[in-house]
């Protein structure tokens, strides 16, 4: 079977592959090896036994999905969502979508296409689809809803409209890993796992490394990293879930360029002030050369001396003002692209100071 998607796929692939290993003998791809070498080493690295493989795709061109989903020739294709990802390459949303939806194309004629029901863009081109199609999202109209939605540091609960009496748990913080966990869910029924194996697995999935985790730093604060990718609707979300956990400190924000927006860079990272609020995050730490927008809208809404801008080569000293400043009780959040490297502010939050 076959995952895609703006955001959520590498974690969709890891919660499907844990609730059909309640049943059969799965292979999954290692890591993120998405694209054109990794899913074909995915491919050849298969055991024997196996019996499932879930193979993650990613792509930031058109034609590349294309070729992966005929490669593989899935029995089941998911699209987690459209977002802005890769947007320079593509220029609109629209575009993203059609790029997406070539995971289809090697699509078994008996298959089934399970996808994100709240994206109207998804809906649309779902039309042109022959072959079996299942939705998940929020809205009860899909084939499987959530509802009921708590979360904490460690958990999201939710509901499902399919089985309304049981309880899930994903042990990740954020509603938006819901969305994940329903098409995780309705993978499961559509190969027929028992419900209760299904929400067991669920709960107990173990994520890639270097996702969204909540980790502890040297002076006790409690620091949530996400410094393997970053895009605009990605950020919004963890940003969200970060304002609601209780922190008995301050909550603070370290956001690195999103990279491959093109010519809407600016304005998509400016877009991120919607979920900046000095009354539940109390500073703001950017770095890059494309933060530099976001920090002078912020300059409007926070208090002076609670935004900090660092060019893309001043990591260093973000670093130091950073470390001088934060406390054991405080909550900090490090999202960023991978090539602004915010895992050099985590290490540096890890490490005992410097004698």
């Amino acid at each position: 079977m076959a995952v895609t998607g703006s955001n959520g796929k590498t974690t969709t692939k890891d919660m499907i592959a844990s609730v059909l290993s309640t049943q059969f003998n799965v292979t999954k791809t290692h890591a993120n090896f998405n694209n054109q070498i990794g899913v074909p080493v995915t491919l050849l690295s298969m055991e024997p036994n196996t019996e499932v493989v879930v193979v993650e795709m990613g792509m930031d061109h058109f034609g590349e999905l294309d070729f992966l989903s005929r490669l593989v020739q899935p029995d089941v294709a998911v699209i987690t969502m459209i977002g802005e990802a890769h947007i320079e390459f593509f220029g609109t949303r629209d575009r993203i979508a059609d790029a997406k939806m070539e995971i289809v194309h090697g699509l078994k004629e008996d298959g089934t296409f399970i996808f994100n029901g709240d994206e109207p863009l998804l809906q649309e081109r779902a039309k042109e689809v022959s072959q079996h199609q299942r939705t998940f999202g929020l809205d009860d109209t899909n084939t499987l809803a959530g509802s009921d939605i708590t979360t904490s540091r460690a958990q999201t609960q939710f509901k499902t409209s399919l089985w309304p009496n049981n309880m899930y748990t994903i042990p990740m913080m954020g509603a938006y890993n819901v969305n994940n966990a329903l098409a995780a869910l309705l993978v499961a029924d559509t190969f027929h796992i028992r419900p209760a194996a299904a929400q067991q697995a669920i709960a107990s999935f173990v994520p890639t490394e270097n996702r969204t985790e909540w980790l502890t730093g040297y002076r006790g604060e409690a620091i949530l990293s996400d410094v393997y990718n970053s895009n605009p609707t990605a950020a919004r979300r963890v940003l969200a879930a970060f304002a609601a956990v209780p922190t008995k400190g301050q909550r603070i924000a370290v956001l690195g360029d999103m990279l491959e927006l093109g010519d809407q860079s600016d304005a998509l990272h400016m877009s991120l002030a919607s979920e900046l609020d000095p009354a539940t995050i109390a500073s703001v730490y950017l770095n890059g050369e494309h933060m530099r927008a976001l920090a002078e809208v912020l300059q409007e809404k926070y208090p002076a001396g609670a935004v900090h801008y660092y060019q893309t080569d001043q990591q260093p000293q973000l670093i130091a003002d950073l470390t001088a400043t934060v406390s054991a009780d405080d909550q900090v959040l490090l999202k960023g692209s991978h090539g602004i490297h915010l895992e050099k502010v985590l290490t540096a939050l890890e490490a005992a100071p410097e004698k």
